[in-house]
């Protein structure tokens, strides 16, 4: 292919047209600064076209791989402010802006570098080369310039939404790619309708990475948020970005293709947070889903689903589970508004972002489909069912509310009694933050309609004892449609390893961990001026032994458990020469164990050792155990 036989936005054959007949791109108009110049080869392989998007990191050029002989997406590192063009379109670093551009340089190669090494998801597209030229850094990935944006095709629609059934199958592959980002620790921060572009294939791909200093304001860069999809956290209310920033995002996105209206802003949302669902898309929503949307579109970060693995889990619910549906959760998730207000078109100044990553690959074989439509068709029976029997019990009742409400100041859930049905278990959820995990797990009752999922983590407070939760506090649940919960379990803190150290560097380190019931004992007497002052030892208050106890394998402990700090005596000058050396010996184990805490231990009376006697050659004080060696409590 010859340069002026290709048209450079779309990247196919245009032979002598100055017009492409597919994309209708005048190739006779210039790029416009400060973007690199139609034409330019970068990488010694890499024709430059049409600029796709820009924001504060850089610039997205449709691309052909001249080497390769086909069309890219490749990503130029151009932040604003920090760079300029100079002669033959190198870049040069601004004035008092060297280390500004060091830092994105180095997050944004850091990045790519983790995208390039995930292979195997359809949902991420593979970056295929890194290379630096013209004075910053360029990555190169698969062409997607043959498909279109979410928010395009979702505008394309009739009704302005998709079903759940077809979301379904283009989500659940993006979910598992975020899983797998999560895992190489990239925070995507920008996913949204722009961003989730459908290939040739009818695939959903994850596009617009940034570094994340992008996604974030107030981070001293020119930020990029997508409103409505964007989350609390990243308009500098909360908390850092993390997992669940991306949750957010996804369940909006998710949202705005079920309900066909973008989320109100997280930013708006903290002092009127009502996000609406209209009755009829209430009616006609798995149960499970409302539920998970519920759950991923909390604004506090605490408080909302935290990783791909627990959002998956909610919106892979059995079929049984989906019975409950309907009517059963129209009634459930009661509206307060009759109005709803259309879905408003996005600003439509915003452009097709078209970058690159890569993921893992969501399908259902066409017998497993075939069997679960088997089986939802058989549940449904048994639900009308059911439904016509509690019918005749609890009479009609009108419907008199046509829109669902989200509420992060409680789930939203109406004041009922327990289910009484045979075999069902209904309650709302506990908080459970503070109490023991041993003891919620063994509850018959939780163990009903809750899975029970753990992950430990350093925290000061009590060991064993439930740190936070992933389902809020007064949700519903029913054993006819169990959740999994994920409760986060304090493991107590980490102990410092201050063997060796003095004691006043001892106290500190622990100090510093966290731990503050500290006290210290004088234990052996040094056989050598370099260890006299030195920690040999540490044990702890063991209740459940009633005795004192070696800190455990892990090293974790409780920040109130009370720890004993063993240090060797200092060795005296005596000028009796008969006695033996290094006799003094660690008090019992009832001894001194309340002691408070001391800042210079105190010195206990030792002996001087005898010349001609060897160092094994140990007698105890008078008064005390008569055995060799170190003696320590039990």
């Amino acid at each position: 292919m010859e340069k002026e036989k290709l048209c450079l936005r779309c990247m196919r054959k245009i032979g002598n047209n100055t017009t492409c007949p597919y994309c209708r791109n005048e190739s006779n108009k210039p790029q416009k600064e400060p973007y690199l110049p139609l034409k330019t080869v970068v990488g010694g392989r890499y024709l430059i076209g049409k600029v796709v998007s820009s924001n504060g990191e850089g610039s997205t050029y449709n691309a052909f791989d001249l080497q390769a002989k086909k069309p890219v997406t490749l990503r130029e590192l151009y932040p604003n402010g920090l760079l300029s063009r100079g002669e033959g379109n190198y870049c040069l670093v601004n004035v008092g802006k060297a280390s500004e551009f060091i830092d994105a340089k180095d997050s944004f190669l850091k990045m790519w570098r983790k995208l390039a090494s995930l292979k195997g998801f359809t949902a991420l597209t593979p970056v295929t080369d890194i290379f630096e030229d013209l004075g910053t850094v360029y990555t190169v990935s698969e062409f997607l310039g043959d498909g279109q944006t979410l928010r395009e095709y979702l505008l394309g629609k009739e009704q302005g939404y998709i079903s759940w059934d077809e979301a379904r199958v283009l989500f659940m592959p993006v979910l598992s790619a975020l899983d797998e980002l999560h895992a190489s620790g990239i925070i995507h921060g920008g996913i949204s309708p722009t961003n989730l572009v459908i290939d040739s294939h009818g695939k959903l791909r994850i596009t617009g990475y940034c570094i994340q200093a992008m996604r974030t304001e107030k981070s001293g860069m020119e930020c990029e948020l997508f409103d409505g999809y964007a989350a609390v956290e990243q308009y500098g209310m909360s908390s850092g970005l993390g997992t669940y920033t991306d949750i957010y995002a996804f369940a909006a996105v998710l949202y705005r293709a079920l309900i066909g209206s973008t989320p109100i802003s997280a930013a708006s949302r903290l002092t009127n947070d009502k996000l609406m669902i209209p009755g009829k898309f209430a009616e006609q929503l798995p149960a499970y889903v409302i539920n998970s949307l519920v759950n991923a579109l909390q604004i506090l970060p605490q408080d909302r689903t935290e990783t791909a693995e627990q959002l998956r889990d909610e919106l892979s619910a059995s079929p049984a589970a989906a019975g409950t549906s309907a009517e059963a959760y129209s009634s459930m998730y009661a509206a307060h508004n009759e109005e709803y207000d259309d879905y408003s078109d996005e600003d439509e100044s915003t452009p097709p972002l078209l970058d690159v990553d890569d993921e893992e690959e969501y399908e259902d074989s066409a017998n497993k489909k075939n069997t679960v439509i088997a089986f939802v068709v058989s549940a449904v029976v048994c639900l009308a069912i059911l439904i016509g029997v509690l019918a005749g019990f609890k009479g009609c009742s009108d419907k008199e509310e046509e829109t669902t409400e989200i509420s992060t100041e409680e789930q939203i859930t109406e004041e009922t009694e327990e289910e009484t049905e045979v075999g069902n278990v209904a309650f709302k959820v506990p908080d459970f933050r503070g109490e023991l995990y041993d003891d919620i797990k063994n509850n018959e009752k939780y163990k009903a309609a809750l899975k029970f999922k753990t992950e430990y983590v350093d925290s000061k407070e009590k060991r064993g004892t439930v740190v936070s939760q992933s389902i809020n506090a007064g949700t519903e649940v029913t054993s006819l449609n169990p959740r999994t919960i994920t409760l986060k379990i304090s493991n107590g803190l980490e102990v410092p390893d201050v063997v060796g150290k003095s004691v006043k560097d001892a106290l500190e380190q622990l100090k510093s961990a966290g731990f503050t019931n500290v006290t210290t004992e004088s234990g052996q007497v040094a056989s050598n001026a370099s260890q006299s002052g030195k920690v040999y030892r540490v044990v702890y208050d063991n209740p459940k032994a009633d005795d004192w106890a070696e800190i455990p394998a892990d090293r974790h402990l409780s920040s109130t458990d009370t720890l004993i700090v063993y240090y060797y005596g200092e060795i005296e000058e005596s000028t009796e020469p008969t006695q033996s050396q290094n006799t003094t010996s660690a008090p019992p184990a009832t001894q001194s164990q309340t002691q408070a805490p001391t800042e210079a231990p105190t010195q206990p009376p030792v002996e001087t050792p005898d010349p001609n006697e060897g160092e094994n050659n140990q007698t105890p004080p008078e008064g005390e155990g008569g055995a060799q060696g170190e003696v320590v409590p039990e």
